[in-house]
């Protein structure tokens, strides 16, 4: 495991978009820790990112900062967990793209009831980890490509309660999740419950028998719920289920 180094001190862009511009479909989890800023008193940091050379250079650019505090720099997810949990922490500094990456760093610390506000630093994020560190309820997220002072400006505005994120990466994400529950709702709307269990599991790649074994019921069942869905969507069979699956964005 890596090691916890505890530290005792140390305009707009046009790129990136702020909370009011992020609308999520989903509300914050209740059990985030959301420390009011305190007047007067630097902001308190945790960073955590495997690469020793980004680890450094990242802490000793914040602390020239005279309102940001590095309290801990983690080689790694689990300290930075750990840190979490042994410091009062403003602001977690992440980076996407460790052992345990900064999404799983979140999902514990939430379950614990003990996330602090969350950046993500990251040199590439994909539409899905976009979606999921929106719903996780993410503060912001930053490329690496991107000047430093914008990140200095992102960790204060998301000490603030802000939503600082690149533009790019949530457009098109979100341009995705609307796609997928778009798509979502149709097919609810259109299919029993089951059925929609069993769509789900042939754009995995299962057979019909291997669906009969999960929901404990015949080969036969599965095909007579399959023709039924057939009919409901207009398809005219499996590899036409699956195209329109696609186009709907179910997974």
């Amino acid at each position: 495991m890596g090691n916890v180094r505890h530290l005792s001190r140390g305009d707009d862009h046009p790129d990136l978009v702020r909370d009011r511009h992020v609308k999520t479909t989903s509300p914050l989890p209740p059990s985030f820790r959301r420390p009011e800023p305190v007047p007067d008193r630097p902001i308190r940091v945790v960073f955590a990112d495997d690469h020793a050379i980004v680890l450094g250079g990242v802490a000793s650019l914040l602390a020239l900062e005279s309102d940001l505090a590095v309290v801990a720099t983690c080689s790694n997810g689990e300290t930075s967990i750990e840190a979490v949990r042994a410091l009062e922490v403003d602001v977690l500094l992440l980076d996407l793209s460790m052992r345990l990456d900064g999404l799983a760093v979140m999902r514990t610390l939430i379950k614990e009831g003990i996330c602090p506000r969350v950046v993500l630093l990251t040199a590439e994020i994909d539409d899905d980890q976009t979606l999921e560190a929106v719903r996780l309820g993410v503060g912001g997220i930053i490329l690496k490509e991107m000047a430093p002072q914008l990140l200095m400006e992102c960790i204060r505005k998301v000490h603030a309660g802000q939503r600082w994120v690149e533009r790019k990466s949530v457009g098109r994400a979100l341009d995705t999740l609307l796609r997928r529950e778009a798509g979502l709702r149709d097919l609810r709307q259109a299919l029993t419950n089951r059925e929609l269990d069993i769509v789900r599991m042939i754009v995995r790649g299962l057979r019909n028998a291997a669906i009969g074994q999960r929901l404990s019921v015949s080969e036969g069942t599965v095909k007579s719920h399959l023709h039924h869905v057939y009919e409901k969507l207009g398809v005219n069979g499996r590899m036409g289920l699956l195209l329109l699956a696609q186009q709907k964005g179910l997974k």
